[in-house]
């Protein structure tokens, strides 16, 4: 019997989650030579300084994979979905990313962007009460 696929993919990311941690060693977030670090609290160092990041941000949950080039962060904000994406669109924009699509309806947005050989994308979920959080990545590969 095969397992179900989430099962498969659930133990596929355990599986790179320990030989991560076994390849890396004990260093700091910031002078980490491990190949997958996990943070919470700061924007990774490897986001690009003048990315777009609301004044009133909250920051989740952080992965870096420096394997893979691809940095992930999460973000909660008090705003409207309308609002945050709108910020998200016009800040890009202004500091000469490229908005490659921008889609979605009134509970969830997906915008993808691009500058130079750096994609990446936000994905907006509304969370009610005016909280949205945004799930944002990088990846210069």
């Amino acid at each position: 019997m095969r397992p179900e696929p989430r099962t498969r993919l659930a133990v596929i990311l355990l599986a790179l989650t320990v030989m991560a941690a076994a390849c890396g060693d004990d260093d700091d977030v910031t002078g980490s030579t491990e190949a997958v670090v996990f943070g919470e609290g700061t924007i990774p160092e490897s986001v690009p300084d003048d990315f777009p990041i609301p004044s009133d941000a909250v920051v989740g949950t952080t992965l870096v994979d420096k394997i893979n080039n691809r940095t992930e962060f999460r973000l909660s904000v008090r705003s409207d979905l309308t609002s945050i994406v709108r910020f998200f669109q016009v800040g890009l924009v202004n500091q000469g990313y490229i908005i490659n699509s921008s889609d979605g309806d009134d509970v969830e947005w997906t915008l993808t962007f691009s500058n130079g050989e750096l994609q990446g994308s936000v994905f907006t979920s509304f969370m009610g009460q005016d909280v949205s959080t945004s799930v944002i990545s990088v990846n210069t590969s």
